[in-house]
């Protein structure tokens, strides 16, 4: 296994980082680190990792037009962050996307990609799923809970220091302004921006790779792709939209969102 991410995913949740999430592992990039593993995983010195990355002294002087400057580093190390990810070969959604500057210093070797969407159609994805999900969220009486460390790494680091209190009244411009972060900070050769409608062909291309994995007759098959311009005949993954990502979380919480 890899001991460092070969494909890192820098678009924010709900751009289709779950579908992403499957193709990568398809396409052999698998393990990925995606929200779902942290979840799944409830590790509290987990989340205390990216919370303790993004708190400190703003160190960044990639500043885009009319944006405030956003990465910084606390006490946590891109070490501590090579370790926590040493066993995956790609990462997406949050937290890694809004980390993007430490990531591309911790493997600057790796192939970035960023997923993104419609502004208004995110803004309304988020409305109904991520923004509502965290309603539900508690800290628990132990300030060292999985869910207590949750909680404080979505209200300092995600809500706070990197949405800047926007995420509820700008929900546009502040997909708009990650993206413009995120262009100027990874070269252009090395990054694609990519919206899953666009299926395989982009992914491929953009990855070298033709060869596809996939669940067959209870066994991982594996499907050559001949030429760089001949598509899978697997449908791309679709998943995780709005209905079943209310779902999942009713099911992790034990109640439905509002």
């Amino acid at each position: 296994m890899s001991s460092k991410p070969k494909v890192i995913c820098l678009g924010l949740g709900r751009t289709g980082t779950s579908s992403l999430m499957d193709a990568l592992e398809m396409l052999g990039f698998g393990p990925c680190y995606h929200m779902k593993v942290v979840l799944q995983n409830q590790d509290p010195n987990e989340i205390k990792t990216w919370t303790d990355l993004g708190q400190g002294n703003v160190t960044s002087d990639i500043v885009a037009v009319g944006l405030e400057p956003i990465c910084r580093l606390g006490s946590a190390t891109l070490d501590d962050i090579r370790t926590l990810l040493k066993d995956y070969n790609s990462i997406v959604d949050y937290p890694p996307a809004i980390y993007y500057e430490e990531l591309y210093k911790a493997y600057p070797d790796a192939k970035f990609i960023l997923t993104t969407r419609e502004p208004a159609k995110w803004e309304a994805s988020m409305k109904a799923t991520i923004l509502q999900a965290v309603k539900t969220f508690q800290r628990t009486p132990d300030p060292d809970s999985f869910w207590s460390r949750f909680c404080d790494w979505y209200d300092i680091e995600m809500l706070g220091r990197y949405h800047q209190g926007k995420l509820h009244t700008d929900t546009q411009g502040e997909i708009i302004a990650h993206n413009q972060r995120v262009m100027q900070t990874v070269p252009a050769d090395k990054l694609l921006i990519y919206e899953v409608s666009q299926g395989w062909e982009p992914l491929v291309n953009f990855l070298g790779v033709y060869g596809l994995y996939f669940f067959d007759c209870m066994e991982w098959s594996h499907l050559i792709l001949k030429t760089p311009s001949e598509k899978p005949d697997i449908p791309f993954p679709h998943v995780n939209d709005t209905a079943e990502f209310q779902k999942r979380v009713a099911s992790l919480v034990g109640k439905e969102l509002p």
